[in-house]
């Protein structure tokens, strides 16, 4: 049986003609080792700063991406980022995650989106400590956050 490849994929690109090089130190391409970042703690999170807006040396909604830790027991401040939207990808551990009025579990392996605007917490469940990924960009149109009840519209209502 022959796989089809989904509609959604992006356009090949053209091989590349020369054999690679480093890319140099003002490149648009952006490697970090992480444990070359240092761990800071704030609000119960262990973070490394693996990005940030700021050191990009081109134009980009990406606000930050942080390598995470919130040990055992532990729980986050619930906060809330006006204009900045979140993805977080657990790598260990499980979590209890609160998101408005709503409240779920995630794992290793799973992923979560927090919308722009709405309030937000997460707990370290265990029994190892919760590592995620996060990756965070500006919205690019209005946030509604919870003014609307934070639901989608039905298919009905959009009509």
């Amino acid at each position: 049986m022959t796989q089809r490849e989904p509609s959604n994929m992006p356009p090949e690109a053209p091989a590349l003609e020369t054999e690679p090089i480093p890319p140099p130190h003002d490149a648009r391409f952006i490697v970090k080792p992480t444990d070359s970042i240092p761990e800071t703690v704030g609000r119960n999170i262990h973070a490394r700063r693996m990005f940030t807006a700021a050191e990009g040396r081109f134009e980009s909604s990406l606000q930050f991406v942080l390598f995470n830790r919130l040990p055992v027991g532990e729980t986050n401040v619930r906060h809330i980022h006006e204009n900045v939207e979140k993805v977080y990808y657990f790598l260990r551990g499980n979590a209890e995650i609160d998101c408005g009025p709503w409240r779920t579990s995630a794992a290793a392996g799973d992923f979560l989106f927090f919308p722009a605007d709405i309030a937000h917490q997460i707990r370290s469940l265990g029994p190892d400590d919760l590592e995620f990924i996060v990756c965070a960009a500006a919205t690019t149109d209005e946030a509604r956050g919870m003014s609307d009840g934070g639901l989608l519209a039905d298919a009905e209502d959009a009509s």
